[in-house]
């Protein structure tokens, strides 16, 4: 540990056996998730509209269907003639592409087919 850090645990300690943090607001509440502190302020309005009334950004509807569309793909592949197959993986495949393109976080990519 580097000395800040020593420094501000002790000055936490110090006042936790002061007492400092026993009438704080919301003491013994679960801590409200509603609020993503990562979430741009200038799309939050929108985001919590869309939440409160079932909806979710586009990207996210998006992610949804191709997950529905590729597990469906998979159900249908023994059933399915090889080239049949193919033809609608690349079509899966185009769709996943222009999803990692529009998608804000590289975390939630989809892998190819």
């Amino acid at each position: 540990m580097d000395v800040w850090n020593l420094v501000a645990e002790r000055k936490i300690q110090e006042a936790m056996n002061d007492g400092a943090f026993d009438r704080l607001d919301g003491a013994g509440q679960p801590i409200s998730l509603e609020e993503n502190p990562y979430e741009d302020a200038g799309q939050r309005m929108a985001h919590r509209i869309l939440r409160n009334n079932g909806f979710a950004p586009a990207w996210i509807e998006e992610a949804r269907d191709i997950d529905t569309d590729a597990r469906r793909l998979y159900a249908e592949r023994a059933r399915l003639q090889p080239d049949e197959f193919h033809r609608r993986a690349a079509a899966l495949n185009r769709r996943i592409e222009i999803y990692n393109l529009r998608t804000p976080v590289s975390s939630t990519h989809r892998r190819k087919i």
